[in-house]
């Protein structure tokens, strides 16, 4: 009987459709969109390039290990003015060597430590451009999401209010069979209440739309997704910011310091070593015209002598590129407190906005419920309480938009900040 029952319990668990997740946060859907886009491929690479990139800035510094080989004839070779005793072998003038040959810099003016550090900072520049194209990702779909949430609160109001215009529309088509009022009456209501239905509509096609978007934005079929308002975030008062612009113009000045130090690693002493191992005819004997075995092993000291002049040329140029890239970051950071203090300021106005709007539609509910007894009792036409109702659709509508534009705008300032 156990097992009877566990099998059934195992097909109606089979049986069942998984429903998908119907409720998605505005924070779900900024990770599903950044998952989608390519910049956590880019980043990848860029791991993978900078690996490459160091290994080649520090190859110079590996053994160098070849074979090398060569036959020649030439026309002459090396002759003594005088005879000695005993004789003395005459070069050949076709000659044969083949020989394995090993070099190997020890110091190099520190290149290749500049140059790893300078790959570094190009690659680190590299994944901050890359983490301001997801704030980009995340500020698109903040913009939709929140869209999408303003039409919602549309499509409530209109909705709320096109079932107050069919109970109107019941009252007045029983008052119009027994008299009370004309047909004119109703035909208005029918009138506002169609123009509701188009303006729903309306807002319905753009809803899908956004929808839409923001689908092919995560990769997720949020078609018949339910969007939750999120809590405003908490955001502080003041016009510091971390964007990542800082951090390039910084890894910039840096890139230009360590440009400095690669072209003074050129004017430094240079030492490595080398040796040779082969046969051939001559050896390093030119007195021998015989095959043999020969080897040399050695140091090499290279110290440049007038470098100086260029390098305090380069160096003059890189002080100048700094000093632009100053500028440049003192006019982001002038243009970005100007947007947040701006921002600031609009938050400001809609917190003012919103603590009005509650007495503003309060209002207009108490007189919209006294106009809807005066029309009952004819002491207001029609027209008078389409006015007033759509007047309170349009505060309803005024408060929902400053609520969501409250929001719009913080998260604005948190990307203003870089702290999206």
């Amino acid at each position: 009987m156990n097992k009877c029952l566990y099998i059934l319990i195992l097909l109606l668990g089979l049986w069942m459709p998984v429903f998908p997740q119907n409720v998605v946060t505005i924070e779900e859907c900024q990770q599903w969109a950044v998952s989608q886009s390519s910049v956590n491929v880019q980043k990848e690479f860029n791991a993978q390039l900078l690996k490459v990139k160091l290994n080649e800035a520090s190859s110079h510094l590996y053994p160098m290990l070849e074979i090398n080989g060569g036959a020649r004839y030439q026309s002459q070779v090396p002759q003594l003015p005088f005879t000695i005793p005993g004789g003395v072998d005459t070069l050949s003038k076709d000659q044969y060597h083949i020989s394995l040959d090993f070099s190997m810099v020890l110091f190099e003016g520190g290149k290749v430590f500049y140059g790893r550090q300078y790959e570094r900072l190009l690659n680190q520049a590299e994944i901050r451009k890359l983490d301001i194209q997801i704030d980009q990702v995340k500020e698109q779909v903040i913009a939709i999401y929140l869209n999408l949430l303003i039409i919602e609160k549309q499509l409530n109001i209109l909705s709320s209010v096109e079932n107050t215009f069919a109970e109107q529309l019941d009252l007045f088509n029983n008052m119009y069979k027994q008299g009370v009022v004309d047909g004119n009456t109703i035909a208005q209501l029918e009138l506002e209440a169609l123009k509701i239905e188009q303006q729903k509509g309306a807002l319905q096609a753009t809803k899908e739309s956004l929808k839409s978007s923001l689908s092919i934005l995560t990769s997720k079929d949020l078609s018949n997704a339910t969007f939750v308002v999120p809590q405003l975030p908490d955001v502080d008062t003041t016009t510091q910011s971390w964007r990542y612009e800082y951090d390039i113009f910084e890894n910039q000045l840096a890139c230009l310091d360590y440009q400095r130090k690669l072209h003074f690693s050129k004017s430094l002493p240079k030492i490595s070593i080398y040796a040779q191992g082969g046969y051939g005819r001559p050896t390093f004997n030119i007195f021998s015209n015989k095959f043999d075995w020969f080897y040399v092993a050695g140091v090499n000291l290279n110290v440049p002598l007038i470098h100086w002049a260029k390098t305090k040329g380069v160096s003059d140029i890189i002080n100048l590129q700094k000093s632009i890239v100053r500028s440049q970051e003192a006019d982001f950071e002038k243009s970005n407190k100007i947007q947040i203090q701006e921002k600031l300021n609009e938050i400001n106005r809609l917190q003012k906005l919103l603590e009005l709007d509650n007495q503003i539609t309060a209002k207009y509910a108490q007189i919209t419920s006294a106009c809807k007894t005066q029309l009952k009792n004819g002491t207001i036409t029609t027209y008078d309480f389409i006015k007033q109702q759509n007047d309170e659709i349009q505060s309803l509508i005024n408060q929902e938009m400053h609520g969501i534009q409250l929001l719009k705008a913080k998260y604005e300032l948190m990307a203003l900040k870089g702290k999206l």
